[in-house]
């Protein structure tokens, strides 16, 4: 009888689990603030009647894009060319009571000429006492008369000149209320649909529509006195021993905006305002105004946006990706892994996270290993094959929240490989 024969199983231990490991990235940051905001058209003008009168034609559809100058209402005008044909009529007749004038003054300059001829010779014939003193003093009166008369024709044309002045002034009136019946565009840009249709009366300054120029948007929003100390500080940090803080250059200052569901900040533009009246005691903040092109048409007046502007010159900083963290009743840490492939876990203090990456205060140096992927493989004092991941940051894609790899955080592009068993931690 054959017995059994017994058999010795050998344990094979499974492979260590592999895991994704990082180098913190050293990186140049720019310190920013982030504000809520809200687009205004840089050009805005509303389209009104200047005289009183029906509407003729509507001349455009609505949402449109029209030119400065371009028609766009017709309001009748027959009582106001009626107008300019009496204004003309009228200073016709001016002009013909001035040529009226002038021609008797030169009847009165006739009569004085006349006048004073009679006079020198009455005076003549008194001086050789051959004429009467009633004839002398007669033509004394005469000359005076003549005088008068000359000096009340004079009057006369320009009292004559002063109401043709008057006439042309009423014609010009007549001709601007006749010209303002044709409604132009004040502005280049979309027209709204019109307030006054086609057949009503509308009054003098009316409103018709409003003319939008979207070309250009501003965004309006406000910082804190805190924050705009924050700004003056940063700025300070930068001056040489002798050199004082001048008032910033805003119009060099660029801005980033987002609009909600936006990715990132898309829209770049520049501040060009601030409240010259400084802080609002009431508030406590400061308005402020940036500029942005509007090319695309994205962005509408009243919409809501959220804008980033840089507060300082660049500031060194230590990232890592924010997933990368983790959190327990002990507070945040990150498992790294040591030169003997080793998990272990390392407490860390975050300053800020910005755009999916985390700025770590202490806890980490730039030859640590931070597990960035297979978090849940990964096991404190357990052994791991790990895979280095070169972490990459712009510091301008990080300000703007842009991201290069949809698969990484902000501004991250990668390169993967098998780390050496030498690796320091």
């Amino acid at each position: 009888m054959n017995g059994c024969k017994s058999s010795k199983n050998d344990y094979a231990p499974p492979p260590p689990p592999e895991v994704t490991v990082a180098h913190p990235v050293e990186q140049l940051v720019t310190p920013f603030l982030e504000q809520n905001g809200v687009i205004e058209a840089v050009d805005e003008a509303d389209v009104r009647a200047r005289v009183r009168g029906f509407i003729e034609s509507v001349n455009f559809d609505p949402g449109q894009t029209v030119s400065e100058g371009d028609l766009l209402y017709k309001i009748e005008a027959d009582q106001y060319q009626a107008v300019v044909k009496s204004a003309e009529a009228t200073v016709a007749a001016s002009q013909a009571a001035i040529d009226v004038a002038k021609a008797l003054v030169k009847t009165a300059e006739a009569e004085v000429k006349r006048a004073e001829q009679s006079l020198s010779r009455e005076r003549t014939l008194n001086e050789r006492n051959a004429g009467s003193q009633a004839d002398l003093d007669a033509a004394i009166a005469a000359n005076d008369a003549a005088v008068a008369a000359l000096e009340s024709a004079k009057a006369n044309v320009q009292a004559a000149i002063a109401s043709k002045g008057s006439s042309v002034a009423s014609l010009a009136q007549a001709q601007l209320d006749l010209d303002y019946t044709s409604v132009r565009s004040p502005i280049s840009g979309r027209i709204t649909a019109t307030d006054i249709k086609q057949g009503n009366l509308v009054e003098n300054g009316g409103k018709l529509a409003t003319v939008v120029n979207r070309s250009q948007v501003f965004a309006n929003f406000s910082l804190s006195d805190r924050e705009m100390l924050q700004i003056m500080k940063a700025r300070r940090a930068t001056l040489k021993p002798d050199e004082k803080l001048a008032e910033p250059d805003w119009s060099e200052m660029k801005v980033f905006l987002k609009r909600e569901g936006d990715e990132g900040f898309p829209f770049e533009g520049v501040l060009n305002y601030v409240d010259q009246e400084g802080i609002d005691a009431s508030t406590g903040t400061l308005g402020l105004r940036a500029q942005f092109e509007n090319r695309d048409n994205m962005l509408f007046p009243g919409l809501f946006v959220t804008l980033r502007m840089p507060m300082g010159d660049a500031n060194q900083a230590t990232l890592i990706p924010e997933y990368a963290m983790l959190r327990d009743q002990r507070g945040q840490y990150v498992l790294v892994v040591s030169a003997e492939q080793k998990v272990q876990r390392r407490e860390i203090s975050v300053a800020d996270t910005i755009s999916g990456w985390a700025f770590i205060e202490t806890g980490l140096t730039p030859d640590s290993r931070v597990v960035i992927d297979g978090l849940q493989r990964a096991r404190p004092g357990l052994p791991v094959k790990a895979m280095e991941k070169k972490l990459q940051v712009d510091d301008q894609s990080l300000l703007r929240g842009f991201s290069t790899d949809d698969d990484s955080p902000t501004g991250v592009s990668t390169v993967v490989g098998e780390t050496s068993s030498s690796a320091a931690e």
